[in-house]
């Protein structure tokens, strides 16, 4: 009994108070962008009138994104992913989940 009293109490302090974190929209391979000639599927996150594009940049120039780091947890989609907000960077985010990679994401202008 004791192990299951652990383990609760460990599943809510993982999960935290993610209840209460706004619910983002993401629209998975919404639109491709062409770089040096190779196209790249995106995605977009969306929440309260701001839009956030997936950067395909960072599956080629990875040593740029190693060194943003991720800060709070800002809210979640639907699934087990969240959504952090990158402390060097006030117009990114990321997406992440249990072994899944993390997808950094750029506000876009336009929204």
């Amino acid at each position: 009994m004791k192990k299951y009293f652990i383990l609760l109490i460990a599943l809510f302090l993982l999960n935290g108070c993610s209840g209460n974190l706004p619910i983002y929209k993401w629209d998975k391979s919404f639109d491709t962008v062409k770089i040096d000639g190779k196209e790249y599927s995106r995605d977009k996150l969306s929440y309260n009138g701001k839009t956030y594009r997936s950067e395909p940049e960072q599956d080629f120039n990875p040593n740029y994104y190693n060194k943003l780091d991720i800060g709070k947890k800002i809210g979640r989609v639907d699934g087990n992913f969240d959504i952090y907000q990158v402390k060097n960077d006030k117009n990114r985010v990321v997406l992440q989940g249990f072994m899944f990679p993390a997808i950094y994401f750029k506000l876009d202008s336009s929204s």
